[in-house]
């Protein structure tokens, strides 16, 4: 095929991939009323991963705002043909799941309450009505099944094209066999795209480009971490009386799926350890290609498909395939804006998951391109969490290999990944290693969990309730309340923002008033335009000209994108990603103040250094930025310290800190402390879509500041609500669970007052100084979420489809007060 019309001189937009992501994305953005958007497609439409893709449509996902992402697809998909005349092949004929553990029974019932909370129709299913059902299973291992009946399964290929009719209709245009050489900047910002037939000149650029996204965003200097791996399924022959209706099955514990498929069985699984594809490149001529069969490689899965569907012994299999597809780090898709390049847009990295984010991410990145903001929040998808090193070639392809386990796998709190570990290590970590640190990987960071000098290593045991660790992570959180504890935090992100114009950058994102005392350290939010929080930092006046802001690590490069992108272009700053520059040390407890005290000579006391002050002080032989916060409630004081003091201090601490039991602490006992005080988690209890006046954090907000984003949409929450809100996140405690028996909290379980549902949770555990099952609730209310509302009491949470009674209030339930902390 040749191109048969020439390309644009420019267009409104231009999207580079034409598989289901950036067709659909094309489409969207033709509906929204841009006309003369151009997608260039390197070979023909689907010719990548989505041609071979199973094609089962879930909606249940990890969040609301996913899930109704998901709906919209399948809503999408029932609407399409009628609207264009083209077949999609889709059909709502549900998706079963089988749960073969206890464990896997809970989830389901997890995940059935959290589908009636969404307006998704489910059922629990006896194994007699999966039998019924589902004959050609075996289930004589089952516990029981989770029936979504609105599921369904689509061609890919049908709707693809679909898709890109309904687009052409509405004036967007397509270039098949029309490649991408690079695109153009000017200032750094997208002014162009260079193709193999001419140059588009356009302003914003979406690359869809599925698994050949890493190399040509990294030729940019732009990261998308994602790598292709082989997948494997089997199709069987013709099977007699194989009813068209059967829903798509999910044996998640043996990584299995399976679909009708006129009149056939497609059979497929995801190994707990794939295979990488690509690690050279992808050849230039790859279009609708197939990879060979490993059948060594493959066999264990086989053997599962085998016992889990006995009549295949007698069955002739028609097609063993293997297409590629490609996953991405954490098992998330990259979705928006590039930080590296003012006019990239990202929507890559699907996980196997195209076709059913498919309608959902085409619909959010036309809303980002055409009106600056997603309809729906989509955080932990965000293009901008990925880090500059992420773009290693060699990092992507090993992690890869278990990326594909990760996807279709069973997961529990103490999950953790194998492959590409040991990347990024904070200056300690030998000797927080040699005190019984237990390890987690997040964005590549060795992260201290929690502390185990006798078995310092994960337990294989499945639990969503008590844990192997739980005791451990108990005796820290006592010593935080008791004695004292060390936490090292170096892994967050330190970001410094110095120059005459600084305080006018960081005021202009911020709720709370930045131009304070040197010295002081301030809370806030970065704020979006509609009011919604961006970012949950602590932002500290270390000089005139000066602030160093502390985020969590997985902010660390989308909190400079927000600053950079709402600063004028007039105003002298910059940011220095400060972040590997210095150690973060916190210590809390009663006696942090005393142990601290022994290694300085500057006053520590209340009076001379107040909660929320921050001080250059000696410790030790060093200087160090000591600030007076907490994130667990105590007494403390969080130390910002060169690298190449760090471990000087920390060894002066601890020294210190012996006589007064002092210990180390994890990041499980800071999770557990922070919920006791009814502190936010960005990503988990606020958001993009939450404001602070909804969540409690209007203190943190200056309404009479000028000029901050998002001010104006604030100022009429409040006078609209007065002192209502029309959702409030809440502080919520259990009666009469236990830590060994729960029930627990973990997130997205559904609050009903009076029998009428008004809220969920949005993250909670075991609150050991409380020793109560604890947590954070976001509560709606027509009428607006008001104290007396919420004081008449009669709550209930429902936990794998068991009520249970809720206490719920205000303020913290540990030291309400705030006077530990302060003290």
């Amino acid at each position: 095929m040749t191109v048969t019309k020439a390309l644009p001189p420019s267009a409104p937009a231009v999207i580079i991939g034409g598989g289901i992501i950036g067709v659909s994305t094309l489409y969207h953005l033709a509906k929204k009323g841009m006309e003369g958007a151009v997608l260039l497609e390197r070979k023909q439409l689907a010719s990548g991963t989505t041609w071979h893709a199973a094609g089962i449509v879930g909606q249940l996902r990890e969040s609301s705002a996913q899930t109704e992402l998901s709906k919209y697809t399948a809503r999408l998909f029932t609407e399409l043909e009628i609207e264009t005349g083209q077949a999609t092949g889709y059909k709502q004929n549900g998706t079963l799941h089988l749960a073969l553990s206890d464990i896997r029974a809970e989830q389901l019932l997890r995940n059935q309450d959290h589908a009636a909370r969404m307006k998704i129709e489910s059922r629990i299913l006896s194994v007699e009505d999966i039998n019924e059902l589902w004959p050609l299973v075996d289930t004589s291992d089952v516990h029981c099944g989770f029936l979504v009946p609105s599921n369904g399964q689509v061609n890919p290929l049908d709707v693809t094209q679909a898709l890109a009719k309904g687009a052409k209709a509405r004036g967007a245009q397509i270039f098949e066999n029309t490649k991408a050489i690079r695109i153009l900047t000017r200032n750094g910002k997208v002014v162009g795209v260079e193709t193999d037939q001419g140059v588009i000149a356009t302003e914003k650029v979406l690359l869809a480009a599925g698994m050949w996204s890493l190399r040509f965003a990294a030729e940019h200097g732009v990261t998308v971490p994602l790598h292709a791996a082989e997948h494997f399924y089997i199709l069987t022959e013709a099977i007699p009386d194989l009813p068209r209706t059967l829903p798509g099955l999910v044996v998640l514990e043996e990584r299995l799926y399976t679909k009708e498929d006129a009149g056939k069985l497609l059979i497929g699984g995801f190994e707990a350890r794939g295979k990488a594809w690509g690690r050279e490149g992808i050849p230039e001529s790859f279009e609708f290609d197939e990879l060979p069969f490993d059948m060594d490689h493959v066999e264990p899965v086989l053997e599962k498909f085998f016992t889990r569907f006995p009549a295949l012994e007698t069955m002739g299999i028609q097609t063993f395939f293997n297409g590629p597809e490609s996953f991405t780090p954490d098992g998330r898709p990259y979705i928006g804006p590039a930080p590296e390049m003012p006019g990239l847009f990202i929507a890559a990295g699907m996980n196997s998951n195209g076709i059913l984010n498919s309608g959902g991410v085409g619909l959010t990145m036309a809303a980002w391109m055409t009106e600056g903001q997603p309809p729906r929040a989509v955080a932990s998808m965000l293009a901008a969490r990925a880090h500059p090193f992420q773009k290693n070639m060699a990092y992507n392809a090993e992690r890869v290999t278990e990326g594909v386990g990760l996807h279709w796998g069973l997961h529990w709190p103490g999950r953790q990944i194998e492959t590409a570990r040991g990347v990024r290590r904070v200056p300690l970590h030998d000797r927080l290693l040699a005190a019984g640190a237990v390890m987690a990987e997040r964005i590549g960071w060795e992260v201290p969990m929690y502390f185990d000098l006798e078995n310092p290593s994960w337990t294989e045991r499945a639990s969503l309730g008590w844990q192997d660790w739980s005791e451990r992570v108990k005796a820290e959180c006592f010593a935080a309340r008791d004695h004292a504890v060390l936490i090292d935090q170096s892994m967050y992100g330190k970001i410094l923002v110095q120059g005459p114009d600084a305080v006018k950058a960081l005021n202009r994102v911020s709720g709370a008033e930045i131009d304070v005392a040197v010295g002081t350290s301030v809370y806030t939010q970065f704020l979006n335009e509609k009011g919604g929080i961006e970012a949950d930092v602590t932002v500290t006046r270390i000089a005139a000209d000066q602030f160093m802001v502390v985020t969590g690590h997985p902010s660390q490069i989308r909190d400079q994108t927000h600053i950079r992108a709402h600063a004028e272009h007039a105003w002298r700053f910059e940011i220095f990603d400060a972040t590997s520059a210095y150690g973060l040390l916190t210590i809390h407890g009663p006696q942090s103040r005393a142990i601290l005290q022994q290694l300085s000579a500057d006053d520590l006391s209340n009076e001379a250094f107040p909660f929320g002050a921050a001080r250059e002080i000696d410790l030790g032989f060093a200087r160090v930025w000591a600030i007076r916060r907490s994130f667990l409630g105590e007494l403390g004081y969080e130390l910002m310290i060169s690298s190449e003091f760090t471990a000087h201090v920390y060894d002066e601490i601890m020294r210190a800190g012996a006589p007064l039991s002092l210990r180390h602490a994890g990041m499980f006992a800071l999770g557990a402390c922070r919920l006791e005080k009814g502190f936010r988690h960005f990503g988990h209890d606020i958001g993009e879509e939450d404001t602070p006046i909804e969540t409690g954090l209007g203190f943190a907000v200056k309404l009479a500041k000028e000029g901050f984003v998002g001010r104006e949409a604030l100022m009429r929450q409040k006078q609209s609500y007065g002192a209502a809100t029309p959702h409030r996140s809440v502080s919520v405690l259990v009666e009469g669970a236990s830590a060994e028996t729960g029930p627990y909290l973990i997130h997205n379980e559904p609050v009903f007052k009076d029998d009428a549902l008004v809220g969920h949770i949005t993250s909670g555990g075991w609150g050991w100084r409380l020793n109560a099952m604890i947590g954070l609730a976001s509560l709606n209310r027509e009428n607006g979420v008001t104290k007396d509302w919420i004081d008449e009491g009669r709550f209930e949470v429902q936990v794998a489809g068991k009520l249970y009674p809720l206490r719920v209030q205000l303020g913290a339930f540990y030291d309400p007060a705030g006077t530990i902390m302060r003290g």
